[in-house]
Parts: structure tokens; C-alpha cells; sequence
């Protein structure tokens, strides 16, 4: 459900803090993180500041493209890194990694040696080589997984953050999501800094208690105000998790920060969109679209936003565009439904109907959307299928509520009203009555309105002349209206004349059909004092 955005996103002058980032780093910890193409799209963006680790960013880039199953690229990368500083073990672990996914086990084994020589019990690095290993094969490796696992754990007593959240990936692809949760919080615990804990902990939390998830990425967050991942991984859970607000909000920040990604702009406008921020949403919508005009979420959301700001003119023409450009496309309900919106509020109702007609045979168990559909038909004077869709909406529903009865019983009411036929004016009467018979049949207090919809469909039914039935219900609703004297006033503000105006006259029609002169005459006499008090010109006794 969409919620309000209380407050106004902070103004970009109140955003320069946090338009910092942490270069390369924020790559290294996309890349632990799983988000490989984040990684490389980072690492290459900042691979020659002054800043950035060149040996080490040629590592991570290695290892995305090994991840990629690109050895030639990845061998590159490990050459570079080895170049820039032979006394960097990561290198040589990339290069035992891929020698062992050549089946060079040997030679990898060598390169792993090396690495260990370099890093002088670095129990990082071990893990490191344990992973290659494990990447490579789980099974085939399990030995030398534990060994090295082992090793780490005995050089750090037992207080290297890696481990940890190696151990916690070999049970997260285990989907064993609780014990994986528990080694990411040891890391955590063990490093109360690692970005890559916090975010693997949320990841596997998520799906069990959101919340837990979130406030754990709140609390990286506030130990790494300047971390990309830590502001974006948070905004996308906010979003995830509903909360429309704060994803926008942490997201407006988030952009700022240099190591944001192109299409988070785009994801930008769309969490405004769903917060209900249309002007600013319809601001970068377009600002997108300058440069990209094809950009189909982006063609989205500006004909959303503007039917959203009932812009409908502007949003016709969005609309037309946006389905004429991308005819193969994967819209969604929402697409068309809009559409026919904003189609209806131009007044084209015939057009907006062939709309919904499309979002129901595309979604023909939303029962919200039956329901409109029921509505657009009978406001286009199709009443028929207006009955149809309302019953196919009522179908879905495991125990209907009154008001859908008495709305099906309307639907029918309409129906038989406007058809030419009489035996189908009969039938689609007689299903109205039964829907009205069950809104009785439950209902404590029969409202005066209930007995009038019985009374007009048994008219219906009887190619609309009152019969005994009919006459029988406005006796039923007249008694009910009887029961409080003020409904014959005409400043009552629940305006009931018109109900007495309505019984008295088909009272007489029927004893005018009976051939009942007495009743003919009382119920003449009774027609004519309810129009002069609805007409002011007799006061109440």
C-alpha cells in the first residue's frame, strides 16, 4: 500500500556529506557481497585514482572475471596485479584459483604456497585460498577447504572475520539460513566494521524476519556513513520491506554518493513514484528520458506521474507513446488499468473499457480489478457485462460481505432494467432477487433501501409492472420507514421522501392494474402530499 511523504527530501546542500565515498573499497566490498557486476562497474571507475589499491583492485577484477567464467580476462588482471606489487599474495592466491579451475593442481598448489610465504600467517589470505578451493569444488576439495579453514582459525585464535563468513556461505548454499545468519554475526561480532557480515546476515535474514534484517544494515550504516553499499543495500530493503519513505529518502542520499550505479537514478524516481513524490518523481523521470528517451521504466513512470498529478492529457499521450514504442514488452496490470483511468476521466469510457478488458484477461483472478471493470461497463450502459464482471469478482471471494451482495443485486437490477428481452429481463431479475434475499437473510435491521431494490427487481422481472411481490417489499420498506416520524421531513439530511414518493406511486399503479378504486384513490391522495413536501409547498403536520 502507498503511504504519504510526510516531510520533503532533504535538500542536495543537506546531502554533501554524504556525497563522499570509499573508492575502490566500495567495490572490494560489492564483490564480497556477490554483486559481482557492481564490483567491476567500481573497481574500473576508480582503478586509477590516486587513492585506490592497483594491485589489489586488479585482484577483485580478476575474480569477477573468473566469476564470469572469463579466465583469459582474469589471468590479465592477476598478471597486472602481480606487476604492480609481487609482494601482494592475493595475486598469486587468483592465480592458484584459476590454475585449479584449469584442473592445474599442482601448479595451483605452488601459487598457494607463495601466498602463504607473503602473508606471514595473514589468516585473510588463507581464507582466501580455502574459497578458491571451495569456488572450484566443494566436493573434490573438501579436505583442503577444512585444512585451510583450520589454519585460519588456529593463526587468528579463532578471531579472523573470514572464516566466519565462508563457513556462513557453505551453509547459505546449504539454504541451512539460519546457521549461516549465526556465522555472519560471529564475523560481525569478530569485526564489528565488516560491511560484508552485516549485508550477508540481512540477506539471509530477510526472507525470515525483515525487520531484523533492517535494523542490522541500520547499523552498518551508522559505522559507515560513506559506504555505497551499506546507504544502497539498506534503501533496497526499505523498499522490499514497504517502507516507501525511508527507501526514497536513503535513496535521494544515496545517489549523491559518486559510487552510485546509472540506474539507480532510474530506481530513484520509481520509489518517489511509489511514495507518492509525483512532482519530483515526474522531474527525473524526464531527466532520464532527455538522454535516453527509450528508456522504458522511465516512459513508465512519467505517464504514472502524470495521471498520478491528473495531468490526463499529458498522460494520454505518455500512455499512447509508451505502448506504441515497446510493443513487446512485459506490462503489467497496473500499465492498463491506468490507462484506462486516465481514458475515463477524458470522457472516452468505450476506449478505457477495452483497456480493462486487457488487464482482466491478463490478471483474471483480481478481484479489485473485476470489481472496476463492473463499474467502467456499467458507466459505458453495459450492463450485461457489467453483471458479468461483478460475478466473476464475487466468485472470488470466499464469504462476500453484504455490500458485495447487495452491489451484485444492483448489477442484475441494471441489467434486467435495460434488456429488451423479457424472458432474459425475467432471469437476470430473478438472480438480483436471490442476491437480495441473502443481504436479508443476514442483516438484523432490514434497511428501507433493501426492501426497495427487492421491490424494482421483482418489477423488473414482471416486465416492469409491480406484482403482489413488489408490492409486498415497498409495504416492508414503507413500514420501516414509518417506524421514525422524521422521515417525512424534508430537512431530514437522509432525504427519505423520495423512497415514500417512489412506494406510493407504484402502490397506485398497482391497484390501478388490481382494478382496486378505494386504494387507487388513497394511495393517490398519499403520492400527492409526499411531491408537496418535497416541493415546500405543504409543511408537516
Amino acid at each position: 500500500m502507498k503511504i504519504k511523504l510526510f516531510f520533503t527530501l532533504l535538500l542536495a546542500g543537506g546531502l554533501m556529506a554524504s556525497a563522499q565515498s570509499q573508492g575502490y573499497k566500495d567495490g572490494i566490498e560489492y564483490y564480497k557481497a556477490g554483486q559481482y557486476e557492481n564490483a567491476k562497474t567500481i573497481l574500473e571507475r576508480t582503478l586509477n585514482d590516486a587513492s585506490t589499491d592497483k594491485s589489489l583492485a586488479n585482484y577483485y577484477l580478476g575474480q569477477v572475471a573468473l566469476a564470469n567464467g572469463d579466465k583469459a580476462a582474469a589471468k590479465s588482471f592477476f598478471d597486472k596485479g602481480q606487476e604492480v606489487d609481487p609482494a601482494n599474495p592475493y595475486n598469486y592466491v587468483g592465480l592458484g584459483a584459476l590454475d585449479l579451475l584449469n584442473n592445474n593442481v599442482s601448479s595451483a598448489s605452488d601459487y598457494f604456497k607463495e601466498a602463504k610465504k607473503l602473508a606471514k600467517k595473514d589468516s585473510e589470505v588463507i581464507v582466501a585460498i580455502a574459497r578458491a578451493y571451495y569456488n572450484t569444488d566443494p566436493v573434490k576439495y573438501a579436505k583442503e577447504i577444512q585444512t585451510n579453514i583450520d589454519k585460519a582459525r588456529k593463526d587468528s585464535k579463532n578471531m579472523e572475520p573470514s572464516i566466519y563468513i565462508l563457513e556462513g556461505d557453505m551453509l547459505y548454499d546449504a539454504k541451512d539460513y539460519g546457521q549461516a545468519a549465526a556465522r555472519y554475526e560471529n564475523a560481525i561480532t569478530n569485526d564489528p566494521d565488516n560491511s560484508e557480515g552485516y549485508v550477508k546476515f540481512a540477506n539471509a535474514y530477510f526472507n525470515v524476519n525483515k525487520n531484523f534484517g533492517i535494523e542490522k544494515l541500520e547499523e552498518l550504516l551508522a559505522k559507515q556513513p560513506n559506504s555505497a553499499m551499506a546507504q544502497r543495500e539498506l534503501a533496497e530493503k526499505y523498499f522490499l520491506a514497504d517502507h516507501w519513505r525511508k527507501a526514497s529518502d536513503l535513496y535521494g542520499k544515496y545517489i549523491q554518493n559518486p559510487n552510485h550505479f546509472p540506474e539507480d537514478k532510474a530506481r530513484y524516481a520509481v520509489l518517489l513514484y511509489w511514495g507518492e513524490n509525483y512532482p519530483e518523481s515526474l522531474r527525473i523521470a524526464e531527466e532520464i528520458l532527455a538522454g535516453d528517451p527509450s528508456n522504458f521504466l522511465m516512459q513508465r513512470i512519467q505517464f504514472l506521474d502524470n495521471a498520478a498529478l491528473k495531468n490526463f492529457d499529458a498522460a494520454r499521450t505518455n500512455a499512447e507513446n509508451f505502448f506504441a514504442k515497446n510493443p513487446n514488452a512485459n506490462f503489467t496490470t497496473n500499465d492498463f488499468v491506468t490507462y484506462a483511468d486516465v481514458l475515463s476521466e477524458l470522457g472516452q469510457d468505450s476506449l478505457a473499457v477495452v483497456q480493462y478488458e486487457i488487464a482482466a484477461q491478463r490478471d483474471p483472478k483480481n478481484g479489485e480489478l473485476l470489481k472496476n471493470l463492473s463499474s467502467v461497463y456499467s458507466k459505458n450502459q453495459q450492463y450485461g457485462k457489467s453483471a458479468e464482471a461483478y460475478d466473476a469478482y464475487l466468485k472470488l471471494q470466499e464469504k462476500p460481505s453484504l455490500n458485495d451482495l447487495f452491489g451484485m443485486s444492483g448489477r442484475y437490477l441494471n441489467a434486467a432494467a435495460y434488456s429488451k428481452d423479457t424472458t432474459e429481463q425475467k432471469e437476470l431479475a430473478g438472480r438480483g432477487i436471490e442476491y437480495v434475499k441473502q443481504v436479508i437473510e443476514r442483516t438484523p435491521e432490514v434497511s428501507p433501501v433493501i426492501y426497495q431494490r427487492l421491490a424494482r427487481l421483482y418489477i423488473a422481472a414482471n416486465n416492469k409492472l409491480p406484482d403482489a411481490n413488489a408490492i409486498e417489499a415497498y409495504n416492508k420498506m414503507l413500514a420501516g420507514l414509518d417506524s421514525d416520524p422524521a422521515n417525512k421531513d424534508p430537512q431530514n439530511p437522509n432525504n427519505t421522501l423520495p423512497l415514500y414518493s417512489e412506494a406510493y406511486a407504484f402502490q397506485q399503479a398497482y391497484a390501478s392494474i388490481t382494478n382496486d378504486k378505494e386504494n387507487h384513490k388513497m394511495w393517490g391522495e398519499k403520492y400527492r402530499e409526499v411531491q408537496d413536501l418535497m416541493n415546500g409547498t405543504k409543511t408537516q403536520e
